[in-house]
């Protein structure tokens, strides 16, 4: 067995041995504990000296960004952003923290190596433009709260004086507007699903009436897209002689091992796909349906023999759907009723428009749209010209005659 190979270093900078396997071993001690007074020692393996040695700095580098250690350098912002990470995981649902977290690799990608003292109102700026290449303006607004997010703790942990974020402006987006189908045109779409003859997204009886069912719940309760895909029987209920949905779920998939808070209640429904809440506690409503619509998803539910906790949409073997299936089989739909394309999610600006428009109170707006603010609802809300006008009629009208 060949001899370890040992070298040494100053006092204090930790070891690097080499063992009969031709492994190096970084190995570094720690200050004490500050609560117990132990010992501490921290230790990287690697096949050659200098991976050893990088995996070490990592470490501690980590450390020092949760303050487990002293450090004349503040740490690196990739570093922290990874500590800010683990930090939050339990306080921020698994969809959100996978947002988080691909803004953080973004921001890595460009200021990742630089230490959190080293930013500068200009490097945020700069930053912000090298990443708007390719990238709407609400991504790079939401980089730039990221980024402020996170430098607002590091201010709070003492690691920094101030957040430089806070002394630029937020970049400016200009929202995309959506167009909308005219009404009448919605029923036009799903009539079209319907009389479909068989094709390779709609090959059978059963998917037709499936998509038509799904579009025509868009239409008229503005439901999400992942609130109509987790889709219970559990939730179609009757309050006071009244058929509608009481809205529990927002299907979502999630990748690899997601982290689910103690406080968040979740369902698995296969490897990828869990049953989570609402984005808000206002998604948990109860949104009125028409007879037929109900006694639809009742038929649907019960002719497929699905349970009380099942889904009610799902593939033809089983599986939960996605929107990209939704995607195509809406735009054959549109196609073969010769409408103009529209996104799926215009389905949800329809509905609330129609609301307004037919003069429901801003709460009831809110209430079935599932948004605390009527600013937000108003986002979804497009008035058109013959509603205007007849508005503007009446407010004429309360002038008098005589002009």
């Amino acid at each position: 067995m060949a001899p370890s190979k040992t070298t040494r270093r100053p006092k204090g900078t930790g070891s690097e041995t080499k063992d009969a396997n031709g492994r190096w071993h970084a190995i570094r001690e720690l200050p004490p504990n500050p609560v117990t007074g132990k010992r501490r020692r921290i230790s990287a393996i690697g096949r050659t000296r200098t991976e050893a040695r990088s995996k070490l700095e990592a470490k501690l580098e980590k450390l020092a960004a949760q303050g487990s250690i002293p450090s004349a350098k503040a740490p690196h912002l990739r570093a922290y952003m990874d500590h800010w990470l683990d930090t939050i995981a339990t306080r921020v649902k698994p969809r959100v923290l996978e947002t988080y977290r691909a803004e953080c690799n973004a921001l890595a990608s460009t200021i990742g190596g630089m230490r959190l003292d080293a930013i500068t109102p200009a490097t945020v700026e700069n930053t912000m433009l090298d990443l708007s290449v390719g990238r709407s303006s609400k991504t790079i607004l939401n980089y730039w709260t990221r980024l402020k997010q996170i430098l607002h703790t590091a201010t709070r942990d003492g690691l920094i004086d101030s957040n430089p974020v806070l002394m630029t402006d937020p970049p400016r987006v200009e929202p995309a507007p959506t167009a909308i189908l005219a009404a009448g045109q919605p029923a036009q779409a799903i009539g079209a699903v319907r009389d479909a003859g068989p094709t390779r997204l709609l090959a059978t009886d059963d998917e037709r009436d499936m998509w038509a069912l799904i579009f025509a719940l868009a239409f008229e309760t503005g439901m999400r897209q992942a609130e109509r895909f987790a889709l219970t029987p559990a939730e179609l209920v009757t309050k006071n002689g009244i058929h509608g949905i009481q809205v529990e779920w927002e299907l979502q998939r999630l990748n690899g091992t997601p982290h689910i808070p103690s406080w968040l209640t979740a369902r698995q429904i296969d490897a990828h796909h869990w049953l989570l809440p609402p984005k808000s506690h206002q998604g948990k409503r109860f949104v009125p349906l028409s007879t037929e619509t109900w006694l639809a998803l009742q038929h649907r539910a019960r002719t497929h023999h699905i349970k009380h906790n099942e889904l009610i949409f799902t593939t033809s073997d089983g599986k939960p759907l996605s929107g990209a299936m939704e995607r195509r089989r809406w735009k054959q739909a549109l196609d073969d009723a010769g409408l103009p394309y529209v996104t799926m999610r215009s389905a949800r600006h329809f509905f609330s428009t129609a609301l307004a428009q037919s003069g429901a109170a801003d709460d009831a707006r809110t209430a079935m749209m599932g948004h605390a603010k009527i600013t937000t609802t108003a986002g979804y809300t497009h008035w058109e010209p013959e509603t205007l006008a007849a508005l503007a009629e009446r407010a004429r009208a309360a002038v008098g005659s005589g002009l």
